[in-house]
């Protein structure tokens, strides 16, 4: 991938595509969902900032991020993973396909699915390996797949009052590779969603913090906007 979709994919589907993926509607009957993300990513003392509004059609998983900061970006993507991103201003458009585009290969979308105990860790076939206590806490250790060996050595995920707070991941060498942090919990009908997610990513001697904010959520009919129903001119030149 080109820094040009790097810039606005590695922070935004890391998290952001993640947070809204409202897949099951028997936990949470959600027909749409709109709110406004805050992020920062700070990497050697500099700091990149991005700010959009959030558009979620349930439907079919077509999430709709607007862009205010950087301006004139526009990014589509849906269940099935495939995502474009629109530059208003030069009216061109990138087009990309991949599971890991998809609006369902995230973790946050446990939460609204109800499967905050394990984080959805099982539908990936990793196995519980052990369980230990910390005061209020609840330490559980996930052991992978044989096809995700490579990547993961186990996976630790810790419990408070029974909501995640804490997820970390270690990689094939044993090595801390990501720790995620879940915090400013926002009760919407039967559903908690953390208002906060704080990651750090490690690499070799140095690391990455990004720190997203949601704010302003509204669902259903309180959720109104034209911009549920955006779609890329047809005249936009296609960018590789």
């Amino acid at each position: 991938m080109n820094m040009f979709m790097r810039k606005y994919f590695s922070l935004s589907l890391i998290f952001l595509f993640l947070f809204f993926l409202l897949v099951s509607y028997d936990y949470m009957s959600v027909d749409r969902v709109m709110m406004h993300m805050e992020s920062q990513s700070l990497h050697r003392n500099k700091v990149v900032k991005v700010e959009a509004e959030l558009f979620f059609h349930s439907t079919d998983g077509r999430m709709i991020t607007r862009y205010i900061q950087p301006a004139y970006q526009v990014m589509i993507a849906n269940n099935k993973g495939e995502v474009s991103l629109f530059n208003e201003k030069e009216n061109t458009v990138v087009y990309r396909q991949g599971h890991e585009y998809s609006t369902e290969s995230g973790m946050i979308q446990f939460f609204l699915q109800g499967k905050t105990r394990d984080m959805g860790l099982s539908d990936f076939g990793f196995q519980q390996m052990d369980t230990r206590f910390d005061g209020n806490l609840v330490i559980t250790e996930w052991f992978p797949p044989a096809s995700l060996y490579h990547l993961y050595n186990r996976i630790e995920l810790v419990h408070e009052d029974f909501m995640p707070i804490y997820v970390a991941y270690y990689d094939a060498t044993r090595n801390l590779a990501k720790k995620v942090y879940y915090s400013d919990f926002q009760h919407f009908g039967d559903v908690y969603l953390p208002g906060l997610v704080t990651e750090f990513n490690y690499i070799g001697n140095d690391s990455i913090i990004n720190r997203i904010r949601f704010s302003n959520i509204k669902v259903n009919h309180q959720a109104v906007s034209p911009w549920f129903n955006f779609e890329i001119p047809s005249d936009a030149r296609l960018r590789n």
